[in-house]
């Protein structure tokens, strides 16, 4: 694997390159994880596609500081480093609404969409069945210089919980390194929407875990419903990160979208 950095606003990404040949993912990592998250992808996948796999502004290695508002705007710039008209945007969890947004605002710049576990403002977490985001107490864990207390917190919500021990090393080892510099910005959110995924041309890829929770199952349905051209794949006996844990299935799943398009 080649590593390097790539050039936005406000700094550099920190990217690393796998694979040859068409076509070309890039792989959005989820929220308080890093590129690494995608190890088991780039043993599956790299023989059949260049993978590009970039610590999304303010995580992992990447200098630019956080922005989830300048992210969509990021992808064209990676491409252009790479001397890429296009590619298919492999997104996980918060990486969803990055990716959504791209595709809807650069439209000839992306070829596709795989979602996993991605959100839909119209499906939030319910109170009674699911716990919410602890948002608040994790901002003032590291507000605090209290980093640990916020990792432990947050790792115990009921998404990043496994019985895979795979995934709960790789969780563990990109926690240890999450610096929480998000947090300490000021709050911002790309809208995931009906009306924005109208707007979508591209073919897409919708997949959740059936043991993700219940508002990210019901957001997998809303978003197969909302985008133009959609497919979706329920895995069984699989949570938020089925990448790793389920990552047979979901390469193999990945492998066959990039070889068709969707009706």
């Amino acid at each position: 694997m080649m590593q390097t950095q790539v050039a936005v606003d406000d700094g550099s990404l920190s990217v690393e390159i796998a694979g040859a040949g068409k076509p070309a993912l890039v792989l959005l990592h989820g929220w308080t994880l890093d590129r690494r998250m995608w190890r088991p992808q780039v043993r599956g996948l790299s023989d059949c596609a260049t993978l590009i796999l970039p610590d999304r502004r303010g995580f992992g290695r990447s200098k630019a500081p956080p922005g989830l508002l300048q992210e969509p705007d990021d992808i064209p710039a990676l491409l252009d480093h790479f001397g890429l008209a296009s590619a298919i945007l492999v997104a996980h969890s918060q990486a969803g609404r990055v990716a959504l947004t791209a595709a809807a605002r650069h439209q000839d710049r992306v070829a596709g969409l795989v979602l996993l576990a991605a959100a839909h403002d119209a499906a939030p977490p319910d109170p009674v069945t699911e716990p919410a985001l602890p948002l608040a107490q994790l901002v003032e864990h590291v507000r605090a210089g209290n980093l640990p207390a916020a990792v432990a917190l947050w790792r115990a919500h009921p998404m990043l919980r496994t019985d895979d021990t795979e995934t709960s090393r790789l969780l563990d080892e990109m926690l240890a390194d999450y610096q929480g510099r998000d947090l300490l910005s000021p709050p911002s959110i790309l809208p995931v929407t009906d009306e924005l995924l109208a707007t979508i041309t591209c073919p897409s890829l919708v997949m959740v875990g059936d043991l993700d929770t219940p508002s990210r199952v019901v957001a997998a349905h809303r978003l197969c419903q909302g985008l133009r051209r959609a497919a979706m794949l329920l895995f069984a006996q699989a949570g938020h990160m089925a990448n790793i844990s389920h990552a047979d299935a979901v390469n193999l799943a990945i492998k066959d979208y990039v070889t068709r398009d969707f009706p």
